[in-house]
């Protein structure tokens, strides 16, 4: 007999993971009362749902991110931990509580959780990137169209005064969308939705993934390699998870391998880009022009290059910040936890399948 590595504490159980499991449900539900400690403030509907199933719910509200010594107080006594993805769940972290038994990221982004340690320690991990795919599909169809038609260039002109003095210069002529190659990297759920997006609009859709879908018969487009999707495409969007075998993917040879002209829109995250090559390619006139909602750093700093540059159209970090988005995201992480701790389901997107419960591959 062996102590699974998410039982709780001090039980000796069989090292098999259904009855692990059901094992560390039964001392969970066994606590009386749950308690979830949210990291940050969400939609009021989402803890509605928990405070209307017995849940204590703890909201930090001061801020973006909570203070260490804030959150280690409050998870001691917490079997839930819902964070986005910019707050960090490391060792140090976990080492704050024996009780905790899941996070939920209110998101998809995970790279600031150390899954491997989470899986060590039983704690299951989930995100929750449904509710927010057609918000971020949406917003990278948004800077692509802003950039082909020079919205923000011709926003400022306007501001600027500049059209009292005669009709708009040809700088501001702009390029239709209709007819033209997008490449979509990463085909997941934002990428599907942008293919669907774009291609209703008349354009020719191809993608690259890792893991290639059935995309091909349920939307329409074409698998492409990805130098052969860089080399054809006259808007590329990426929208790939950022982990460590895609960081810089969008390497410097990749950027100057794109068809000249090229428009490049990010909706992913920052450092799937190598950004000092983005620059560059820029500067150059190999890729046109970019629309940005996610950067290596942070917010932005003010002297980066890509905040003077007339052909870059930037967002903070909105592409998924929708009223419908964050409603959504909220009561889909509300009945994760009610199905977890309360029910015994495993969560819907689990990237730690087994301490969640599940069977499967680790992401």
């Amino acid at each position: 007999m062996q102590q699974c590595p998410y039982s709780p504490p001090r039980v000796k159980v069989p090292r098999h993971r259904n009855q692990c499991f059901r094992e560390t449900l039964s001392w969970v539900q066994s606590l009386g009362s749950l308690k979830v400690v949210y990291a940050v403030k969400v939609h009021r509907k989402g803890l509605e749902l928990l405070r209307e199933k017995g849940f204590e719910v703890v909201v930090y509200s001061k801020g973006r991110v909570p203070p260490f010594e804030w959150l280690c107080k409050e998870i001691r006594d917490a079997q839930g931990l819902v964070i986005t993805p910019i707050h960090r769940v490391n060792s140090e972290l976990l080492r704050c509580s024996d009780k905790l038994r899941i996070v939920v990221i209110h998101g998809s982004g995970y790279e600031n959780v150390d899954l491997d340690t989470c899986e060590e320690r039983g704690v299951c991990v989930a995100n929750e990137p449904d509710a927010i795919a057609e918000s971020v599909a949406e917003h990278a169809l948004a800077l692509a169209l802003a950039v082909l038609r020079n919205v923000a260039r011709g926003d400022r002109y306007v501001r600027s005064g500049a059209w009292r003095e005669g009709p708009a210069p040809r700088s501001l002529i702009g390029t239709s969308l209709k007819g033209k190659t997008v490449g979509i990297v990463g085909a997941g759920r934002v990428g599907s939705a942008a293919a669907r997006l774009f291609k209703a609009l008349g354009s020719r859709v191809v993608y690259w993934s890792r893991r290639k879908p059935e995309l091909e018969h349920g939307v329409g487009v074409e698998y492409v390699g990805l130098e052969k999707l860089f080399e054809e495409s006259d808007i590329v969007v990426v929208a790939v998870a950022h982990t460590p075998e895609t960081h810089h993917m969008i390497s410097r040879s990749l950027l100057f391998r794109a068809k000249r002209g090229a428009v490049l829109v990010n909706v992913s995250r920052g450092a799937v880009i190598d950004t000092n090559a983005l620059v560059d390619a820029l500067r150059e006139g190999v890729i046109a022009g970019a629309g940005l909602d996610v950067f290596e750093e942070e917010p932005l700093p003010p002297t980066s290059p890509l905040a003077s540059m007339e052909n870059v159209v930037l967002t903070p970090h909105i592409a998924g910040y929708t009223w419908e988005a964050m409603e959504g995201t909220s009561v889909a992480v509300a009945q994760t936890l009610i199905r977890y701790l309360v029910q015994g389901v495993p969560p819907l997107n689990p990237l730690t399948p087994r301490s969640c419960g599940v069977r499967g591959e680790r992401v």
